[in-house]
């Protein structure tokens, strides 16, 4: 009995174990996942204008949320392995003729990515997603990842094909040569349109009722995604717009023009011919006809290229776990026997996951059709690359291996090839750290290994050779996976898989022509990176069109370091005050919340005292919890305000000069700046520096050149950026009453190449007193270049403005104090005081001994250091009386308005 009892026992442990296993491959199965399902059930989720921007800042935020969430354990490795296995299924697109209803789900893994995938995920990519902490996310954030890490592309005619691909086909008809002169500034022309926004549509509902209307029946609809009877977004929003925002990225298949385009900052001027409703070809979606410029889908847009997602969290994941498995133990034992008429041979699991993963697609269902005329590459473009969902190719044959498969490819490889020194350098690496460094001007640990520089690193990171021969193995073994039409021997297969290689390496260096790190560098010949910190509060005028206010605050939060790291932000209401988006260091909750529904909700106009009033409480709050908690803060203080054409009146222009005078006393770190349409000049009053702080904003589509929203937000973002961030006497809070006196500090960090900008205003200082001082201490992370002025705003070591008036050291594990101890003397009042300007820089270079592993470290190689105030005051002429004034005024004044 105890012996079957045991037995029993062991058959139920293999079972619960299988079952287990089942689960934990579930992305392998040939259906949709159980766990993605959720994604595909609910309308509105998977309405992709509805989804979160595929966007590289918005993929590492969403992991960078997971890492964060309390009790969470796993590494590197882990993480990504579970992230792929729980939310990356390739080749999902709907069934063609059938339509959603209870108990059918039109969607299943039957594209020809999907063979791959389950080889990769099944036998080389082994994990499981047990412990991924589902609740953290939300269902969008889920599905998010889920849309941004699945690889398939949609076919289907929508319906919207004369406009969208006669656009594209501009693209592909001329290309320019390379520029190869490096001497001058013609090397930071980009002179491809890849992944350039497109011209707008027409209104998809409008060119669905409209078809509808001529066939008479549902299935002839021309649909985006969802069947036209499901339920839409009834939104400007839904749909690519008719604005080419050209030069947001780089693009890839130009004409002249629109390189001069790209470089200028102007858009391709619209044809009126393409937005003729009657121009839209109208196809019965249930037939078998191919869309001319197919959506393709897990794509995430970064500056340098965009790229398949997916294939770069398998090469990280494959790189930490490396494998190299015998041909024989990847195929069937009834194929072993055409495997051992071969050389022997190995597949190397950081090659299958990327390069040679997508070339045996190449040689297996291309190359066997096209006789030596092998072909690699296809372009696309975004609908807008201000918050991006969709992407479309330039064309519907020949998709085995995308540009952004094959830039995902090469990053995907060299992430895999490194990932274990770096993580051996930096034992705490996170997944989130590694994506922000290589996909960003910095580089991981150096600024050779980055995304701007993938084109020159393909031949070092993928010798031919070796691309050769592991191209050949994993087409061997996706031979025997893949369904084909045909049946190729190992010769053939050998054959192909050279040609494809070839294809490729001719490719990359002709074609691939991303825009270079020079290009898109922050300061022109400048290498410093440079990092924003701040508390944002954007006021937003609702009289602009949503579509309008939303490309304006995607943009400026998309530029500005939001995070935990960087910038805190807060939406508002220009008219009424009240807060819109609450208080935030999440992208997603912009995108989520600021809908076309709540910005037709809100009243329209600019009410200079409700903002006031408003700012005045979210100041008193910040001021107050810094008090509370001891913060010497460490952000700049910015209000932004989006105007449209409103004019202040007279009353109102009196009001804000009177009481600015107060901010000035009470909140002397708050910067106004002003966006605005119509004559910006109206508010030149209205800010301290009118040079630097006012920004004209036209309307999106006015006038004969319509200007891009990055090049009309450029101005803006950099004055966000050069704003230095506060150092304040937390002991002063909102009512300026200090009750003691003593030293307060705070840890601050810098990377390499990085420096931060700080200011302390007169304010704390401004009389004299015994051993009061600034301190920079340096931890011992790396060597600190200090420098201090009282007239340079950013003084650097090397810095030709005020050359004498910058004073400058280096420190490391010692210190450098700056004596305020009489620092105002000779000022009679505090305005004519001037300011202390600090800059803290870090070294050219990592540290031989990367150290930084606390989860204040925004990069593993960054530099602790400590600001440290000593004895500071709190000198304000703005007393608890004044400051009680201006909230009688403003509360008059607002039910003055009112009545």
């Amino acid at each position: 009995m105890k012996l079957v009892g045991s037995v029993t026992t062991c058959l139920l442990v293999v079972a619960l174990l299988l079952t287990i296993g089942g689960e934990a491959q579930e992305n392998v199965l040939t259906r949709v996942a159980p766990s993605m399902l959720e994604c595909y059930e609910n309308a509105p989720i998977f309405e992709r204008d509805n989804r979160l921007p595929m966007t590289m800042n918005m993929l590492i935020e969403l992991i960078r949320k997971v890492e964060d969430t309390p009790g969470f354990q796993q590494d590197i490795r882990q993480l990504a392995i579970s992230m792929l296995h729980r939310f990356r299924q390739d080749g999902i697109v709907r069934a063609p003729g059938v339509t959603s209803m209870f108990g059918v789900i039109p969607f299943s893994p039957t594209e020809f990515q999907f063979t791959k995938h389950r080889v990769l995920f099944s036998r080389l990519l082994p994990g499981n997603a047990v412990n991924f902490p589902n609740a953290t996310l939300s269902i969008d954030e889920r599905c998010a990842l889920h849309f941004m890490l699945s690889n398939s592309i949609d076919r289907r005619v929508r319906g919207d094909e004369n406009i969208r691909c006669s656009q594209l086909s501009q693209y592909r008809a001329a290309r320019v040569p390379r520029e190869l002169d490096f001497k001058d500034r013609s090397r930071l022309r980009s002179n491809y349109l890849g992944d350039n926004e497109m011209l707008e549509q027409p209104e998809m509902d409008r060119i669905r009722e409209h078809i509808k209307k001529i066939k008479h029946k549902a299935a002839s609809a021309a649909r985006l995604e969802m069947d036209p009877d499901e339920d839409h977004p009834d939104d400007e929003e839904e749909h690519p717009e008719a604005n080419v925002e050209g030069g947001d990225e780089p693009q890839e298949e130009p004409i002249a023009i629109a390189a001069d385009d790209e470089e200028t900052g102007e858009p391709l001027e619209e044809d009126g011919a393409l937005g003729e409703i009657g121009d839209v070809s109208l196809v019965d979606i249930a037939s078998n006809a191919i869309s001319a410029c197919p959506v393709e889908n897990g794509v995430v847009y970064t500056p340098w290229g965009s790229v398949m997602a997916g294939t770069v969290l398998a090469g990280i994941a494959a790189g930490l776990e490396p494998q190299t498995v015998q041909l024989r133990d990847l195929v069937s034992r009834t194929d072993q026997y055409r495997s051992r008429q071969v050389q022997p041979m190995r597949v190397d699991n950081r090659w299958a996951a990327t390069l040679s993963g997508d070339l045996a697609e190449v040689s297996l269902l291309h190359a066997p059709s096209v006789a030596n005329n092998v072909q690699v590459g296809a372009a696309g473009a975004w609908n807008r690359t201000v918050a991006p969902r969709w992407y479309f190719l330039s064309q519907r044959e020949h998709l085995q291996m995308t540009d952004t498969e094959i830039r995902a490819g090469i990053d995907g490889l060299l992430l895999a090839t490194n990932i274990a020194e770096w993580r051996n350098r930096a034992n705490n690496f996170r997944l989130s750290q590694l994506l922000d460094m290589y996909y960003s001007h910095r580089g991981v640990f150096n600024d050779t290994v980055r995304s701007c520089n993938r084109r020159d690193l393909f031949t070092t990171v993928a010798p031919m050779q070796q691309l050769r021969e592991q191209t050949v193995a994993f087409s061997t073994v996706l031979d025997k996976e893949m369904q084909m039409p045909f049946t190729i021997t190992q010769e053939a297969i050998i054959n192909f898989s050279d040609q494809a290689t070839d294809a490729l390496a001719n490719y990359i260096p002709s074609a691939l022509n991303d825009l270079s790190c020079e290009a898109t560098a922050i300061v022109m010949n400048d290498p410093t990176i440079w990092r924003t910190a701040s508390d944002l509060y954007i006021f937003i005028d609702a009289a602009w069109p949503h579509r309008d206010a939303y490309s304006v605050v995607s943009n400026i939060l998309d530029s500005v370091d939001v995070g935990r790291f960087g910038t805190n932000y807060t939406i508002l209401n220009a008219r009424d005050g009240n807060v819109i988006v609450n208080s935030t260091h999440f992208l997603s909750d912009f995108h989520l919340t600021y809908t076309p529904e709540l910005h037709q909700s809100l009243p329209n106009g600019l009410n200079i005292p409700n903002v006031y009033r408003r700012l005045r409480e979210e100041t008193n709050n910040l001021m107050s919890a810094e008090r509370r908690t001891n913060s010497l803060s460490g952000r700049s203080k910015i209000a932004l305000l989006i105007v449209h054409t409103d004019r202040v009146s007279e009353g109102d222009t009196n009001f804000a000069i009177q009481h600015l005078q107060i901010f000035r006393e009470e909140v002397p770190d708050l910067r106004f700046l002003y966006l605005a349409a119509g004559d910006p000049g109206r508010f030149n009053r209205f800010v301290r520096e009118e040079r630097r702080d006012v920004f004209p904003l036209r309307e999106l589509e006015s006038g004969a050149v319509v200007d891009t929203v990055r090049v009309q937000l450029n101005p803006v973002i950099h004055r966000i950026q050069q704003e230095p961030r506060r150092i304040v006497n937390p002991r002063c809070g909102h009512d300026w009453i200090q009750e003691n006196w003593g030293s307060n500090s705070m840890n601050q960090f810098v990377e390499p190449r990085g420096v931060n900008f700080y200011r302390l205003h007169p304010n704390y200082f401004f009389r004299q007193g015994e051993n009061r001082r600034l301190r920079i201490q340096g931890h011992g992370f790396a060597t600190l270049t200090v420098c201090h002025s009282r007239w340079v705003e950013r003084p650097r070591l090397n810095t030709t403005e005020n050359r004498e008036s910058v004073q400058c050291r280096t420190i490391n594990t010692d210190a450098y104090d700056i004596d305020l101890s009489n620092a105002c003397d000779g000022h009679s009042v505090i305005h004519s005081c001037p300011s202390l300007y600090v800059s803290v820089e870090g070294p050219l270079n990592p540290p031989a001994v990367i150290r930084c592993s606390e989860p204040e470290c925004r990069f593993p190689d960054n530099a602790r250091f400590a600001i440290v105030l000593d004895n500071m005051g709190c000198f304000s002429s703005a007393s608890r009386a004044i400051s009680s004034l201006l909230l009688v005024a403003l509360a008059v004044l607002a039910l003055f308005k009112q009545s």
